[in-house]
């Protein structure tokens, strides 16, 4: 017999997206998000995470790798904004990139499952370079990667200077240009993850990477041109 309904997981919400739309998977500065919740034209608590439209621009953040990124997304209605872009952290795999900074990934690469996602081994982000910001290769990792001596030798002679969770599967499954930033956060070595420890210098460059995504357009940055109410 067939069925006469059909039950879907997810129903989209009606929440209001704007031209922009901004994947943070933890937002690094909380005297900002701060603002952004007082200032929202609307806000809602999903799933963990909390999404936040101010002006022209939508933020998605408090996620942690790319199954709990897809929910989010499952759960707003399409089409998306024409811009995409993601601002997070990343780890180190090159000696010249081992200390804290923002860096503007413009190729990524799968690693072990991810790699089912596209294909293509690599793919190219696809939006333009940012004035002043290095551009990186990076390589996409799940949580349960482990980054093994024989791992690090094969992601570096691939070309990979950084290693995150995100990129390669959101590249792959959106199919368009993504300006993605990220913030590097520690070093990825045969002895293990070390951590560069310089919050306040994250703090920095995360902000400088919202400025850069927003064309220093965003209430409550300093730098902005607009009044700094954070």
């Amino acid at each position: 017999m067939q069925p006469t309904s059909r039950r879907f997981l997810f129903q989209s919400s009606l929440f209001p997206l704007g031209e922009h739309l901004i994947l943070v998977p933890y937002f690094h500065d909380q005297k900002l998000l701060a603002f952004f919740r007082r200032h929202a034209v609307d806000r809602r608590r999903r799933l963990g995470g909390e999404w936040l439209h101010l002006e022209s621009i939508t933020v998605i953040t408090g996620f942690l790798g790319y199954p709990a990124l897809f929910t989010h997304l499952a759960f707003l209605a399409e089409p998306y904004p024409e811009k995409i872009s993601l601002l997070g952290t990343a780890g180190s795999l090159a000696p010249k990139l081992d200390n804290t900074r923002l860096v503007q990934v413009t190729r990524i690469m799968g690693s072990g499952s991810l790699r089912g996602f596209s294909r293509r081994p690599a793919l190219d982000m696809g939006a333009p370079l940012i004035k002043g910001l290095e551009p990186v290769a990076g390589v996409s990792v799940d949580m349960v990667q482990r980054e093994t001596p024989t791992w690090l030798r094969r992601q570096r002679t691939r070309g990979a200077e950084i290693v995150e969770m995100e990129l390669f599967p959101l590249r792959a499954r959106l199919k368009r240009d993504i300006t993605a930033l990220v913030v590097l956060s520690d070093s990825v070595t045969e002895t293990g993850i070390q951590p560069f420890g310089d919050y306040d210098a994250l703090q920095r460059e995360f902000r400088r990477g919202l400025l850069a995504l927003t064309q220093g357009r965003l209430p409550g940055i300093t730098g902005s041109g607009r009044k700094n109410d954070a």
